[in-house]
């Protein structure tokens, strides 16, 4: 608590008094009892509104004052697939779950053209100093992003390829997916494509709202499914017709056979064919529905650095499943056994998109302090040629691109990333050390080390 008041403290120094604070990132075991609460925030911040969102993005911690001009009260009806945490008097604590986070955000500035513009260029070149030569937005990127894309695309300033996103929501019309189709075939270049929806499940783990077949160890719930079953097959159904590529977010083992059922439903619907639909996540799948991903050819769109085992996973993720499903959560050996393609990503800004941290993640299960010993559920553990094929050709797989991207061969763009380590016969350790010298994005550097890459 002492250091997140410590940062927001830090932030609003360059801002005006009665700015709002705020900020992303803390995880539960970071408060008293694991119990976030607007006190923590009302101690430093007693006149200024302050809205901080969790490590994961599914709950945000709001003091009294954000509370107050949010109007949010004891008698504020609970919005639907969402969760505003109250104490024994019914008053809000701060805590806010899911879509409940929107009773506060709708009060936050707009960001301005030139900041996101700002930061689509530092986070490119972010990505390029870690060797990603593509990156997959999974949200739609909304119109000031767009913009922002257009201009680099203009001015010749793409440091990664981009695949984004397209809304999914239960009102889209005919119309609307004709507009997205439109998008979809209108960027059919190199550096920037369109066609993909994500659709969102459930919630994570760590807030409970993870959509579980049988309730979270220690409570009396299941968690927090966000569409009903027919609808979700419905509106599968019509994106797919549209020929769009549908992602679903489902991390527990009830979300993730819905998204399978959904997927089932419109193949049904619409024919087999190479739809390519992806579950975002599938953190708990159930046994028996991972031999579904190959038959359905559905993505495994994973996170390998999901299973890292630090304190958050040991004191709050694993108690929270209970023993047997924590064992079978981010089992990547698992899903590679069971013949589904596995694609990797970071889901950033969640966790870092350094792909060595997560490769050396997939293949210890330990922190990179070297805890636990051994690994936490060792067996689960993947080679380290598995992880890189997952990070490389299932990701361009997972988009359409595997022939040109993903691979060094013949044909395909001249994207690659010179390691300052040959970490394929080194110990894992050495993952750790390794960092990226060069980085080429079709036949042009995108990031050199002035040092050790010299021409």
């Amino acid at each position: 608590v002492a250091d997140i008041r410590q940062r927001l403290a830090a932030y609003a120094q360059n801002l005006p008094e009665d700015a709002w604070l705020i900020g992303r990132g803390w995880t539960p075991d970071m408060f008293p009892d694991q119990a976030a609460h607007r006190r923590y925030l009302d101690e430093a911040f007693p006149h200024r509104p302050v809205l901080i969102t969790d490590r994961d993005g599914h709950q945000a911690l709001a003091n009294t004052h954000a509370l107050r001009l949010a109007q949010v009260t004891a008698d504020t009806p609970t919005p639907h697939a969402g969760e505003i945490v109250r104490d024994d008097t019914g008053a809000p604590t701060g805590l806010l779950k899911e879509t409940a986070m929107n009773l506060v955000r709708t009060l936050l500035p707009d960001l301005r053209a030139e900041e996101v513009e700002l930061a689509l260029r530092t986070h490119m070149a972010a990505a390029a100093r870690q060797g990603l030569t593509a990156l997959q937005l999974a949200n739609d990127p909304g119109d000031l992003l767009a913009a922002a894309f257009e201009r680099a695309l203009a001015e010749d300033a793409m440091k990664v390829r981009f695949r984004a996103a397209v809304p999914f929501h239960a009102e889209a019309t005919d119309e609307d997916l004709a507009g997205y189709q439109a998008l979809r075939d209108r960027h059919t270049g190199a550096l920037l494509r369109y066609g993909t929806a994500k659709g969102m499940l459930d919630g994570t783990v760590d807030v409970a709202t993870a959509a579980m077949l049988e309730n979270f160890a220690g409570h009396d719930h299941s968690g927090l499914p966000m569409w009903p079953a027919d609808d979700l097959n419905a509106m599968v159904a019509r994106y797919d017709a549209a020929g769009l590529q549908v992602q679903l977010h489902a991390i527990g083992d009830s979300a993730i056979r819905m998204a399978l059922d959904a997927y089932a439903h419109s193949a049904a619907v619409n024919g087999a064919r190479d739809h390519r639909h992806r579950i975002e996540h599938l953190e708990v799948p159930h046994p028996d529905d991972l031999p579904r991903f190959a038959q359905l050819g559905v993505i495994a769109s994973s996170q390998a650095i999901f299973a890292i085992p630090d304190a958050t996973t040991l004191n709050v993720y694993a108690p929270m499943l209970g023993p047997e499903r924590a064992e079978r959560a981010n089992n990547f050996r698992a899903i590679d056994q069971a013949g589904a393609i596995q694609a990797f990503g970071s889901d950033f800004p969640v966790f870092p998109m350094d792909p060595l941290l997560g490769i050396y993640t997939a293949v210890t299960r330990m922190t990179p302090e070297g805890t636990p010993e051994g690994g936490w559920f060792p067996d689960n553990r993947i080679s380290l040629e598995a992880a890189l094929r997952h990070y490389t050709w299932g990701s361009a797989y997972a988009a359409f691109r595997e022939d040109e991207l993903g691979v060094l061969a013949a044909g395909s763009l001249a994207d690659l990333v010179v390691l300052s380590e040959d970490i394929i016969d080194a110990p894992p350790e050495t993952l750790l050390s390794t960092r990226p010298v060069l980085t080429v994005m079709g036949g042009r550097d995108t990031y050199r080390d002035t040092v050790i890459a010299a021409p």
